[in-house]
């Protein structure tokens, strides 16, 4: 059994959960940043900290993230790893906000553990397999996406009704890039994490991790988080696969791909519940 895999997922979990809870309590006492220069003020200031931890639980999830994928070497499993994050989200909505599961969290959360347990037991006996790649096609691939959901976005400036669907979209695209290009950064590093460094993928994976960021705030502003929060999970999920498929030429077969789709209903069905109240 390959036990670095299973290894490179435990590190992706931990940079889902960080990402997501982080983000659930940035949304908590983001409130708090409407009081100016108040916020440095008791009692202002305790809140202000609080979402201060937030933010910084949402920055320290690159570096699990980069384990994930050094160990994994599979940004589509790695991805997959957003379901748990969102668990995690769901429990501190519970605990301290003081949330009440209903049944899309307890169905989500179920088909969530067993998508990605399974995920991670028939993937770690798997045969790692060589991947090759290639800056023009990596380019040729991605920018029609972008395109696209540039597209979508000013189509839906017009048509609220697309509104949250297509900025939830489009920040999942951009963190599934984000993903993906962390990954080809190891690739260009030799597979050390300092060496990475040297080369611009991490900076330009960043990047979109930080534009997916604002493109949900945006989202958020006229959309419903139960339209944002779904596309962007399912978009940031199925994004590396894709890529996977495009750029490494690697298919993940057929049970896994079941498994993330068992994945992606959880995720979708967890985004309708608590998660989706929280981030409201």
């Amino acid at each position: 059994m390959n036990t670095t895999f299973i290894l490179g997922l435990c590190c992706g979990i931990g940079g889902a959960l960080l990402l997501n809870v982080g983000k659930g309590v940035q949304k908590w006492k983001v409130h708090v940043l409407l009081t100016g220069r108040q916020m440095l003020r008791p009692p202002n200031r305790r809140e202000f900290f609080i979402w201060l931890f937030g933010l910084l639980m949402t920055i320290s999830a690159a570096l699990p993230y980069s384990l994930g994928l050094h160990f994994s070497k599979s940004p589509s499993s790695i991805g997959a790893m957003t379901g748990v994050g969102l668990i995690g989200l769901v429990i501190f909505a519970l605990v301290v906000i003081g949330e009440r599961p209903g049944l899309a969290d307890r169905v989500g959360i179920a088909l969530v553990v067993v998508g990605t347990s399974s995920l991670g037991y028939f993937g770690a006996m798997r045969d790692l397999t060589e991947r090759i790649i290639n800056n023009v096609l990596l380019f040729s691939v991605a920018l029609p996406l972008l395109i696209v959901a540039v597209a979508f976005c000013l189509s839906a400036l017009r048509w609220r009704r697309l509104h949250g669907i297509a900025f939830g979209t489009t920040a999942g695209l951009c963190l599934g890039l984000g993903i993906f290009l962390g990954d080809i950064a190891l690739m260009k590093g030799g597979e050390q994490f300092s060496a990475q460094l040297h080369t611009p993928y991490p900076y330009v994976a960043y990047s979109f991790c930080i534009l997916a960021a604002a493109v949900t705030q945006l989202g958020f502003l006229r959309g419903r988080a139960l339209e944002v929060v779904p596309a962007v999970n399912s978009a940031t999920i199925l994004t590396p696969l894709l890529l996977e498929i495009a750029i490494y030429h690697i298919c993940p077969r057929p049970l896994e791909l079941l498994l993330i789709g068992v994945i992606v209903v959880g995720v979708m069905l967890l985004s309708r519940g608590a998660a989706a109240r929280v981030s409201d």
